[in-house]
């Protein structure tokens, strides 16, 4: 094992010692332990998989980002700040887009640290979804739906560096594993999300789906089921789809639910707009 990466597996299992993952008993060294295995099969340099092993250290334990200088060098400290939330006293919804907004700024082997990060985080949701069922989501600070617009925003932000890592590919299939249940398959399990809203809903299709898809399915059908719809929650909507060219005025619980599945698979537009040509065709 190289030198440096030996180093930071010790003083990350002492720092990370007496810590589990998120509502459940594995330590969570299994997790930087994972991200630098995913880091070392993408053939990424030891001060990566380094930084792998120590890059929750800033925002989940004491340790001083000055300490990581110190102890690991110049690469492995930029490497953890890359990674690491700002601001941690801001809201969910304002850190997440941060991070989003950051990606563009980084270097490519501080991308691949963010995808190995987060494709490790997907895995363990799908493995727990197996074991435990939807409480799982439950141990996290928002719902189904919110996780669903952050890892699918995510994927889009990686999308400019895909050359630069085998991770990215390795990220989508995983998406695609957690919230259609099968690979490569979000366009044809969204078009299908997007006829039962257009036409009509058939229970006994989604209770075959995988459970994230199927409380999707069924919470969209909830959404376009209402009897009345706030017209401030779709107007920025509708006029956003009239630019993108969407001349046929729709009724409000339709919209409402167009934009809840925009939301929560990052789709702009005119792919709201491509996949409705479709649904119409078909």
């Amino acid at each position: 094992m190289n030198p440096l990466v030996e180093e930071a597996l010790r003083f990350s299992s002492i720092r990370h010692g007496g810590q589990f993952r998120k509502g459940s008993s594995i330590p969570f060294l299994s997790h930087p332990f994972s991200v630098a295995m995913l880091l070392e099969s993408d053939h990424q340099a030891p001060v990566v998989v380094a930084a792998g092993l120590l890059h929750d250290l800033i925002e989940d334990t004491k340790t001083d980002p000055q300490e990581i200088l110190s102890k690991f060098g110049s690469d492995v400290h930029r490497l953890v700040l890359a990674v690491s939330e700002k601001n941690r006293d801001e809201s969910w919804e304002q850190r997440k887009r941060l991070t989003l907004q950051q990606v563009k700024s980084l270097q490519f082997d501080e991308v691949a640290l963010l995808v190995a990060d987060k494709l490790h985080n997907l895995r363990s949701i799908r493995y727990d979804l197996e074991m435990e069922g939807m409480k799982v989501w439950q141990r996290f600070k928002r719902p189904l739906r919110d996780q669903s617009w952050y890892y699918h925003e995510l994927l889009s932000a990686f999308e400019p560096f895909r050359s630069s890592t085998d991770l990215i590919g390795l990220y989508e299939q995983e998406l695609h594993l957690l919230f259609y249940g099968e690979k490569n398959s979000k366009d044809r399990k969204v078009a299908r999300l997007f006829e039962s809203m257009l036409t009509h809903f058939i229970e006994d299709e989604w209770l075959q789906e995988s459970a994230p898809l199927c409380q999707t399915a069924y919470e969209l059908k909830e959404i376009v089921g209402r009897e009345t719809i706030d017209e401030t929650e779709i107007v920025c909507f509708r006029q956003r789809l009239h630019e993108a060219g969407l001349t046929t005025p729709l009724p409000p619980e339709k919209l409402a639910g167009m934009q809840e599945l925009a939301y929560r698979t990052a789709l702009e537009p005119q792919q709201i707009l491509a996949l409705m040509r479709r649904s119409i065709v078909n």
